[in-house]
C-alpha cells in the first residue's frame, strides 16, 4: 500500500460484518480454544481445525472432526465460555468500532426512518458474539444473525441473505457491501450478491483477493464514511489505503 494511490469509492444502501476476524481479532483465542478440546481426543488435530476452520460455525467443526460432542447446547456453552477462559488473546480490529458506530450514527441521525443501515453476521453463537461486542464496546444491532439463526452455515449465503431482508434491502439491485477475512465468509457474501470487503487479519492479501474480495485492505483503519444521500439512500464510503480494489471503486485524487 502507498499514500500515493487513489482512493477506493463505494455507495452501498447498507453494511454486514463478520465479527470473529473482522471486528474482533479473535484467532489467538479460538485456538487455544481448539488446543484445549483436542487435549483429551486424541482423533481431533487442533492444527488442521485452526488451519482449515476459521469463518466456520464451531458446531459444523465439531460434527466434522468429533461427531459425539457435537451436541448444539453442549457446542453452544464451551463457545459462549471462550471469552470469559481465552479473551485476553483476543483484541478489536483497528478501525472496526469506529467504523461500525459511524454507520450506526449515519443511520439514527440521517435516514429517513432512523433505522440501522448495518447488521452482523457470524458464524459464531449468540453468547460468544455477544461477549465479543461487550469486549468492543458495540451495543448488539437489530440485525443480528448469529449461528443459531441458521440452518446452513457459511459458505453458505443463508445468513447474509436473511440479513439484507431483515434490513429491507433483499432485491438484487440494491448495494450491499459485506466485510469478511475468511474465504468461507467472502463466498458467502458474495453468494447473498453482495461486494466483499477483505480484511487480512488471518490470511494474506492474495489468498483473500483470490477468495473473491473486490477491496483488499490490511484493516479498516482507512475507511470514513464521506456522506449519506436521502435521496438514493446511499452512503459513500471511502478507503484511503488498501492492498487492492477493483477499478470500478477507483476515482482520480482532486
Amino acid at each position: 500500500m502507498t499514500k500515493s494511490q487513489q482512493p477506493a469509492v463505494f455507495y452501498v444502501h447498507a453494511a454486514l460484518f463478520d465479527c470473529d476476524g473482522t471486528l474482533v481479532n479473535s484467532t489467538g483465542a479460538i485456538s487455544e480454544f481448539w488446543k484445549d478440546f483436542g487435549k483429551n481426543r486424541p482423533h481431533v488435530k487442533p492444527e488442521e481445525i485452526i488451519r482449515t476452520s476459521h469463518g466456520c460455525r464451531t458446531f459444523d467443526v465439531i460434527k466434522k472432526w468429533s461427531p459425539e460432542d457435537a451436541i448444539p447446547d453442549q457446542v453452544t456453552e464451551w463457545e459462549g465460555n471462550i471469552p470469559d477462559t481465552f479473551g485476553h488473546h483476543a483484541k478489536a480490529i483497528p478501525g472496526s468500532v469506529e467504523l461500525v458506530k459511524s454507520f450506526d450514527k449515519y443511520s439514527r441521525e440521517q435516514t429517513e426512518n432512523g433505522q440501522q443501515r448495518w447488521a452482523i453476521v457470524t458464524s459464531g453463537t449468540l453468547p460468544l458474539a455477544t461477549k465479543w461486542l461487550k469486549l468492543l464496546t458495540i451495543e448488539k444491532p437489530d440485525c443480528f444473525i448469529t449461528a443459531e439463526k441458521v440452518t446452513k452455515g457459511k459458505p453458505h449465503p443463508q445468513g447474509y441473505q436473511s440479513a439484507r431482508e431483515t434490513l429491507g434491502y433483499g432485491a438484487a439491485h440494491k448495494k450491499v457491501v459485506v466485510f469478511e477475512d475468511a474465504p468461507a465468509g467472502i463466498e458467502a457474501g458474495l453468494g447473498a450478491g453482495a461486494f466483499v470487503v477483505g480484511i487480512c487479519s488471518t490470511y494474506d492479501p492474495e489468498k483473500v483477493r483470490k477468495a473473491g474480495a473486490s477491496i483488499v485492505v490490511k484493516d479498516l483503519t482507512s475507511f470514513h464514511i464521506d456522506s449519506y444521500n436521502k435521496e438514493t439512500d446511499e452512503f459513500k464510503v471511502v478507503v484511503d489505503d488498501y492492498y487492492y480494489a477493483d477499478d470500478v471503486f477507483l476515482q482520480e485524487v482532486a
